[in-house]
This record gives C-alpha cells, sequence and structure tokens, in this order.
C-alpha cells in the first residue's frame, strides 16, 4: 500500500507543475483512453473546450506522467459522502413519436391501435383462462347447472301438464 500511495503522490505532485491547459489535455486523454472513465467526460467538457487545440501527442508532453507507475485503484464510495448532481442533458429538442402530434397528443390511429390491442389482448386472456384446469371446472361446473336447471324445468312442466 505505501507504493500505492508513493506513486499518486508523484502524479500529483507532477502534475502540480503543469499548466491548466496542459493538465486539462491529460485528463482528456486520459478518460478518451479509458472507458471505465467515461463518465467524467460530460463534466471536464466545459473547461476542455478551451482546450481543444492542445493535443498530447508527444511523450515529451507527458513525461512527468508515464514516469509514474499508473496502478488501477478500487473505486470505494462511502454513503455518507455521496454527492447529489443535477443530471444535465445534451441533447436537443426531442422530435414527437410518429403517432403524436407537435403537441404532444396521440392520433386517432394510435388510439384506436391501443385499443383494438386492449381488446385483443382481453379476448386472449378469456380464452387462456377457459383453456386451463381451473378453466375447465369452472365451464363444467356451469354445464352441470344449466343440465341441472333444465331437468329442473323440464319436471315442472310436466308436473303442470297432468
Amino acid at each position: 500500500m505505501p507504493e500505492q500511495n508513493s506513486s499518486v503522490r508523484s502524479v500529483v505532485e507532477a502534475m502540480k507543475t503543469l499548466g491548466d491547459d496542459d493538465v486539462l489535455a491529460v485528463i482528456r486523454a486520459l478518460v478518451e483512453q479509458r472507458p471505465g472513465l467515461s463518465g467524467l467526460l460530460p463534466s471536464i467538457r466545459p473547461f476542455a473546450d478551451d482546450v481543444d487545440n492542445v493535443e498530447v501527442d508527444s511523450v515529451d508532453d507527458v513525461t512527468l506522467v508515464h514516469e509514474a507507475e499508473v496502478v488501477d485503484l478500487p473505486v470505494v464510495v462511502d454513503v455518507d459522502e455521496i454527492i447529489d448532481v443535477p443530471i444535465v442533458s445534451t441533447a436537443g429538442p426531442v422530435a414527437p413519436e410518429p403517432d403524436y402530434t407537435e403537441g404532444g397528443v396521440p392520433t386517432f390511429d394510435r388510439v384506436r391501435e391501443k385499443i383494438e390491442g386492449r381488446v385483443g389482448t382481453s379476448i386472449g386472456s378469456a380464452e387462456l383462462a377457459h383453456e386451463s384446469p381451473a378453466g375447465k371446472s369452472i365451464d363444467e361446473q356451469w354445464d352441470e347447472r344449466q343440465n341441472a336447471a333444465r331437468a329442473k324445468l323440464d319436471e315442472i312442466r310436466r308436473s303442470m301438464g297432468k
């Protein structure tokens, strides 16, 4: 562990000697090369836009950084130290979906399709319910009641006919 601390310290000391533009260029180059750090790009982009013309393309530009040993440190976040940062959307205005008007109101075709879909789902679920063992049991009970009612009606008719 002391080796990691000394490596980090030496990198920090080397970075202190660089100007702001150079530090931003080094950070931007590192972030762009490491997918795990891609979340930092939006936060450094406002500062790095002024540094677009500064590029780290020679070893001499980053000699101080390369002399230190780069060690991947595990990311440890203490729950008490979580910072709530607002999410900034960089996307422009969103185009409405094809089934909606510019005002965001669904078209009649969209409403009809949605209703037809729900009706189809309802009919399908009813059919599936009748095919299940519980559904068959209910259908059998219904048939038994209908037969019993028919038999009782026939009995009443016969008794009245005598």
